[in-house]
């Protein structure tokens, strides 16, 4: 086969699939300039669409760009991290949890079909009312290897949008595909540590514990937490040393978000 009888199929597949952005590219650009991805594209993955975006459950495909997501958000990429989730890890995470795992995939503009924001989780037997676990114990290591395939919690491990996409609502679409996960898997809900990424602009006047207390009182507003609280997380107790994020001071708050739809005895 030819180059561009494998350009015209991707083509005739995007239009025959019904999906405008797809089109608007390859037909703007070009097939073939960045159309890569459409080999391995499948609709039944797409969780949400938002404009020039969709959400899908991660796949092999995305591991690479889910990575280099990770490295844009935390600067990470040019040096070694010691909790800093890697390839190999992503790839352990599709396995233990599929469902359970999200990307942002642009599927229109130069960087179609690239991955611009994740989102990692796990499931969980440990209640949000037991005492909160440091980030590492939680989740086990790396591969998270705590995850509990019975669990009736969902567990927020990780959530990364690339700087350059944020305030564009793709985070909000990640929260979307999480709560609609609880309601399908029927968990009882979602808990994580939102962490209070706002504390570096107000530590030389007070600590993170004070902060984080009037952050959960609405009397400070924190990027991250208040954010959550929005969304329909409940808000509890200040999480001290929590993972180590400096512009944090290491420190979160516990969001518990229950399942309204939770019914037990139920699979």
């Amino acid at each position: 086969m030819s180059d561009n009888d494998s350009e015209f199929d991707a083509l005739k597949r995007a239009l025959d699939n019904d999906w405008p952005e797809i089109q608007r590219h390859l037909i703007g650009e070009g097939a073939g300039l960045d159309s890569w991805w459409l080999d391995r594209f499948e609709r039944k993955d797409v969780l949400l669409e938002l404009p020039g975006v969709v959400i899908m459950n991660t796949r092999d495909w995305h591991v690479d760009g889910v990575v280099k997501t990770l490295e844009d958000t935390y600067g990470y990429g040019g040096y070694d991290c010691d909790d800093c989730f890697r390839a190999a890890h992503i790839s352990v995470h599709i396995e233990r949890f599929p469902e359970g795992q999200f990307v942002g995939i642009r599927i229109s503009g130069p960087n179609a079909g690239h991955a611009i924001a994740m989102a990692s989780t796990m499931r969980t037997s440990r209640p949000p009312t037991a005492p909160v676990l440091p980030w590492g114990e939680a989740i086990g290591d790396l591969t998270l290897s705590a995850h509990q395939p019975e669990g009736d919690w969902l567990y927020g491990v990780e959530l990364a949008v690339r700087p350059m996409y944020r305030r564009k609502g793709i985070g909000k679409g990640l929260y979307q595909a999480r709560f609609d996960l609880v309601k399908s898997l029927n968990l009882r809900g979602w808990c994580a540590v939102g962490m209070l990424m706002g504390y570096q602009a107000h530590a030389h006047k007070m600590n993170v514990v004070e902060y984080g207390e009037k952050v959960i009182a609405r009397q400070i507003k924190d990027p991250t937490v208040t954010m959550q609280m929005n969304r329909g997380f409940r808000a509890g107790g200040v999480i001290t040393d929590y993972v180590d994020e400096p512009a944090a001071g290491n420190a979160g708050v516990l969001i518990v978000w229950e399942n309204p739809n939770y019914a037990a005895g139920e699979a």
